[in-house]
């Protein structure tokens, strides 16, 4: 099991949680991506995995492999882990839901989805 400030990161890099991110999230976003591609000339299997979930086809599974590779490359070196949670605290901040927001993230196809904080009355799928 991974931790789950990476899920949130490399959901954030997949580009699942776009909408959940509001200004800090987007802008540490872009400082993560950044400081992940300049370990890559020393870390060729991050910088695999990160381009694996940017991928068009990504899902899921590349998604658990980037979050698997940041969970392993920060205990590895904690310097690198502090600085990638310092940069990506913003991320996880937006998609954590809390007591005023609601963020849903969906992986693969779905026939229905709704999104919603409250429902007053019913909903009838047809």
């Amino acid at each position: 099991m991974t931790d789950p400030f990476m899920d949130a990161l490399a959901t954030a890099l997949a580009g699942q949680a776009v909408t959940a991110l509001g200004a800090a999230g987007t802008a540490a976003l872009v400082k993560v991506r950044e400081l992940l591609r300049r370990r890559s000339d020393r870390d060729p299997e991050t910088l695999a995995a990160l381009e694996a979930a940017e991928g068009p086809d990504a899902g899921a599974p590349q998604i658990k492999a980037l979050a698997e590779r940041l969970d392993r490359v920060s205990q590895e070196d904690p310097g690198f882990g502090e600085e990638l949670r310092t940069e990506g605290a913003p991320i996880h901040n937006d998609i954590t839901a809390s007591e005023n927001s609601v963020v849903n993230v969906n992986h693969g196809n779905v026939d229905k989805l709704i999104q919603s904080r409250e429902i007053h009355g019913g909903i009838t799928f047809n």
